[in-house]
């Protein structure tokens, strides 16, 4: 059983006028189903201008707020017809992940929900700069949404690393669960966990190497294998996870994961964000970047509260 809540809910809009946008609605369903309140934001980029140039800026600055505070209210109406409680703010900050990482830090919430939103050239559901930095940095779990069809007793796949690759920290396995197990127990839904490892041969396709050198490599493929295994299922158990809600899968992770959540047909996919070792600050790697592209569905990405 999850100790976690999430009695505060902060929605940072990129659109205002976009009204009940998908991030709203994620927000008002747990909203229903926890009691929670909600906050929507807005950012508005920073008049950086000087002189005569930054009066007309500051002047169209304010006008800008009002008119965004006035669409944010009308969302907002909409949510308190339903009995939700929601307030509405607009802050001026450059760039905006910083603005919505002040008002995490002012606010305090239990998650921040932004929408990944459509790219005309590729015509999908890309990330932005934003949204990597926001992954990076968010001291509080971090859903982001993509999917449109509401959650009805979703799949949760909790991406798991048993092994801590990349100097992850141990703990963090048991927060993405701890996470998952949050949400499947307010929308109703079930918590599978997978690994994507990658095969051993794979380590050495580009090493130089004798015959006998090359002729023992599937035997050691063999042993490695079972390794992962026996490690993964043993993880799982450790977090309540039977096997058959554990999925095990050799190849890319940034194609497996995706590939996985899609035949599964997950509604949610839960990753956690990782400490570098020597850097004080979070690190999304090349393949964490794409995975979090290719995925379809939502995502939600934490770290160790610690």
């Amino acid at each position: 059983m999850s100790g976690r809540k999430f009695d505060r809910i902060l929605v940072a809009i990129a659109d205002p006028a976009a009204g009940l946008n998908k991030a709203v609605r994620r927000a008002r369903a747990l909203a229903h189903a926890t009691g929670a309140s909600i906050e929507l934001f807005h950012a508005i980029p920073q008049v950086m201008s000087l002189g005569p140039a930054h009066a007309s800026g500051e002047q169209f600055t304010r006008y800008e707020a009002e008119q965004t505070g006035g669409w944010l209210e009308r969302t907002a109406n909409r949510l308190r017809r339903e009995e939700i409680i929601v307030t509405t703010s607009v802050q001026t900050g450059y760039p905006i992940h910083e603005a919505i990482l002040r008002q995490v830090r002012r606010t305090k919430p239990d998650l921040l929900i932004i929408e990944a939103r459509k790219h005309s050239f590729f015509a999908r559901l890309l990330l932005s700069q934003t949204d990597f930095e926001l992954i990076r940095h968010c001291p509080i779990p971090l859903l982001i949404v993509k999917g449109l069809a509401a959650w009805r007793s979703p799949r949760i796949l909790a991406a798991l690393d048993p092994f801590h690759a990349h100097d992850k920290p141990s703990v963090l396995d048991g927060e993405i669960i701890d996470a998952a197990q949050a949400i499947a127990s307010v929308v109703h839904g079930s918590v599978h966990a997978a690994h994507v490892y990658r095969p051993f041969a794979s380590y050495f396709a580009a090493v130089p190497m004798s015959e006998a050198a090359a002729a023992a490599i599937p035997a050691q493929e063999k042993s490695y294998t079972a390794a992962i295994r026996r490690g993964f299922h043993d993880a799982a158990t450790r977090h309540g996870i039977g096997r058959k809600k554990a999925h095990l899968v050799c190849g890319d992770p940034a194609t497996a994961l995706p590939g996985l959540a899609r035949s599964m047909r997950a509604g949610l996919v839960v990753m956690g964000a990782m400490s570098r070792s020597g850097l004080k600050r979070i690190f999304i790697g090349n393949t964490a970047e794409r995975v979090l592209d290719t995925l379809q569905c939502d995502v939600l990405v934490v770290r160790p509260r610690n």
